[in-house]
């Protein structure tokens, strides 16, 4: 697939990540400081913001993977593999060290991470991928 048909869609990608670690950001503070007293709705509302920008995200990687010729789709294919069993390992050794009270680790602190870890791994895993076809 040509640069110049995957630009779009990589600067998409990119806005999307930059708009959920702002919107995030902003939330979080809010929700600690501006609007603790704040109705649930509205806390609710607020903590939900930061799905936008992933679902735009999501959008952009799917338009990417469509516009892609087979050899770039079987590259997703094997990255999205690769993420999902790196995060899902990631997750299970954390619960065992977790339940052994080796770590502490609340389910806060862990499911706030697991979707930025997919996408994080999923980026790594397409550039280890695509370098081994090139």
């Amino acid at each position: 697939m040509s640069t110049l048909r995957t630009a779009p869609h990589l600067r998409d990608c990119f806005l999307a990540a930059l708009g959920y670690v702002a919107t995030t950001w902003v939330c979080i503070g809010l929700l600690r400081h501006a609007l603790v007293d704040a109705p649930t709705v509205l806390r609710a509302a607020i903590a939900l913001l930061p799905v936008v920008p992933i679902v735009l995200a999501t959008r952009a990687v799917v338009r990417l993977v469509r516009a892609g010729d087979e050899l770039q789709r079987r590259i997703d294919l094997e990255a999205l593999v690769i993420a999902g069993v790196v995060v899902g390992l990631a997750c299970l050794t954390a619960s065992l060290l977790e339940a052994a009270d080796v770590i502490e680790l609340s389910a806060r602190q862990a499911l706030i991470w697991i979707f930025p870890a997919q996408w994080i791994a999923y980026v790594l895993a397409r550039a280890w991928t695509r370098r081994r076809y090139a």
